[in-house]
């Protein structure tokens, strides 16, 4: 698969974990038709594996996980090819927050526009303190992250964040829920990929269905999540690794 890529790199971690990188940093990884387009088939096709439990984002180079769209590009693009564009995001979106995939991002430098959201439609997100966020459309006359920004951080803080088109420091990110966790350079890809270990030592079932779960309370009303997390909740006693992690939790310790 790695082998029809130009901007897309696969990386094969350990069992159950494999790193996409997108894989630009000439143009700080920004995201032109072609790169979208390549990014949609690795998505599309990792989704389709069974031995792929959870994937890692992250972007060539130290400057940028994703600065943005390519906007030398988007210039000259007329109606109908933005619509390409925006639909090809929107197509990465849903295998990232619709699939049973685990997403972790890992952000270094920039992650404006197209990358903050990439990175918003991620699991989880840890970044370096000196990475940058932000949703800067409006400074060249469009709009863009709202959706996303409100459900993770509340209407206020998003409107700010879109209408100002301000950076945001990876610490204030941290604080005000738009990532996981700010962690030192040197110690996040050790740290991102521990995650994905812990991640992969859990209920394979559980994780599934805690995702699928997660993709219903997002997009339904409370009432709707709690019935649905019922059902999947039943589906896990169907499992016997259920069962068995059930009765080794329920066993007598020995006293040393």
């Amino acid at each position: 698969m790695t082998d029809t890529f130009e901007h897309i790199l696969i990386t094969e971690m350990e069992p159950g974990i494999t790193k996409l990188t997108v894989n630009r940093p000439g143009k700080l990884n920004a995201l032109n038709l072609k790169v979208m387009e390549e990014l949609c088939l690795a998505l599309e096709t990792l989704d389709l594996r069974e031995d792929v439990k959870v994937i890692l984002m992250c972007g060539a180079g130290d400057r940028a996980f994703i600065a943005g769209a390519d906007i030398g590009e988007m210039a000259e693009m007329g109606p109908l090819e933005f619509r390409r564009y925006s639909t090809l995001m929107r197509r990465a979106a849903r295998v990232m927050t619709g699939g049973e995939k685990t997403f972790i991002a890992a952000v270094r430098g920039m992650a404006f526009g197209g990358g903050n959201i990439m990175a918003m439609n991620c699991d989880a997100v840890f970044a370096t303190p000196d990475s940058v966020f932000g949703q800067q459309e409006i400074n060249v006359g469009i709009i863009g992250g709202i959706p996303r920004l409100i459900y993770l951080i509340g209407a206020r803080k998003a409107w700010d964040i879109v209408m100002t088109g301000r950076i945001i420091p990876a610490l204030e990110a941290e604080q005000m829920g738009l990532i996981t966790e700010c962690v030192p350079n040197e110690k996040l890809d050790e740290h991102v990929l521990n995650y994905a270990r812990a991640i992969i030592g859990k209920s394979g079932i559980a994780v599934r269905l805690a995702k699928a779960l997660k993709k219903i309370s997002e997009r339904g009303n409370l009432d709707t999540a709690y019935e649905y997390e019922n059902e999947l909740i039943s589906l896990c006693f169907d499992s016997e690794e259920t069962k068995q992690r059930l009765r080794d939790f329920a066993r007598p310790k020995s006293k040393s």
